[in-house]
């Protein structure tokens, strides 16, 4: 995710300054009065886009054989998508960036232990009720859950006019979108306002440039679609969708700490880094892979319009 945030001070970073009533939340933190003066901007990522079609060719390749064969086929094509994402976060389009940028993460700590909710707009109530602006703490598992439904229906269309283009063409779209955001949430400092370093007592910020450090490491580690594709496993998604998502959310932010604890050891790539690093990949690849056999198996008890022609 190419982008800047803006990082806010006492023991949380955030990419706007604090709401007040959350700044008097956290007003006992060592030194946070002064640390709001000193709002700094800090770069921000997901997956490097070549790392993002490694991990979405891979989680096409991993499907099995019910998947429609032109879609196992289309890997090359659904990966050309999945960088699109962050090439819409484009400052010459200003209305676009301003409502794709807060698709890409989650900053879990800024619902202060609240459940997340299962729809966005439930979502952005929760938030008014907390004080703290909905786009500040991130929209991506609305996005995640919004594509996996849009690739669901367009799956149904296939399955009516299975050699329909025009149709094919569109789940390569909502596939690669899908797996943008799917594969943005397995990596943890996307799900934590602790994205790109930490303040510590006395203002300083340690470990500026981390998250740069975790995207580029699959590239950094020349992980192969084929292999990755081969060591995960694929099942769809059974039951409650949306609790499946904030599972994973809160997967990948319990996670965060470690990715802290092993930081010199992801560039150069230390052994525990790399098998850190592995590990968040299969990760990605499989739930991003599950997703897309779940749309798939969905789609069958959809029913589209009567009036729908294709």
């Amino acid at each position: 995710m190419h982008s800047t945030r803006t990082q806010t001070a006492g023991t949380i970073g955030t990419r706007e300054p604090l709401s007040t009533q959350t700044r008097g939340r956290l007003a006992l933190a060592p030194g946070f009065v002064l640390v709001l003066l000193c709002l700094c901007a800090a770069p921000s990522h997901a997956w490097w886009g070549n790392g993002h079609a490694i991990l979405t060719e891979a989680a096409v390749l991993a499907q099995p054989q019910e998947v429609p064969i032109f879609f196992r086929k289309g890997a090359v094509k659904v990966a050309h998508m999945s960088i699109d994402p962050d090439v819409a976060k484009n400052r010459a389009a200003p209305h676009l960036y301003d409502g794709e940028f807060p698709e890409h993460f989650f900053d879990l700590e800024l619902l202060e232990g609240a459940d997340i909710p299962a729809k966005r707009h439930e979502f952005v109530a929760l938030c008014n009720s907390l004080g703290v602006a909905p786009n500040k703490v991130g929209y991506a598992p609305y996005a995640i859950l919004e594509y996996t439904e849009r690739l669901m229906v367009a799956f149904a269309e296939h399955r009516k006019w299975p050699e329909n283009d025009m149709i094919q063409a569109k789940i390569f779209v909502y596939a690669g979108m899908l797996a943008h955001y799917a594969e943005d949430i397995a990596q943890p400092l996307h799900t934590t306002v602790h994205y790109d370093g930490r303040l510590v007592e006395g203002g300083e910020k340690t470990h500026v440039g981390i998250h740069e450090t975790v995207d580029s490491i699959i590239e950094r580690l020349q992980m192969t679609p084929a292999e990755l594709a081969t060591r995960v496993t694929v099942a769809p998604i059974e039951g409650d969708l949306a609790e499946v998502v904030r599972a994973q959310i809160y997967e990948s932010n319990g996670r965060v700490d470690l990715v802290y604890e092993l930081v010199d050891g992801l560039d150069p790539v230390s052994e525990q880094g790399r098998a850190l690093a592995q590990e968040r990949a299969r990760r990605a690849v499989a739930f991003t892979a599950s997703l897309y056999l779940t749309a798939w198996q969905s789609s069958e008890a959809v029913r589209l319009p009567g009036w729908l022609n294709r």
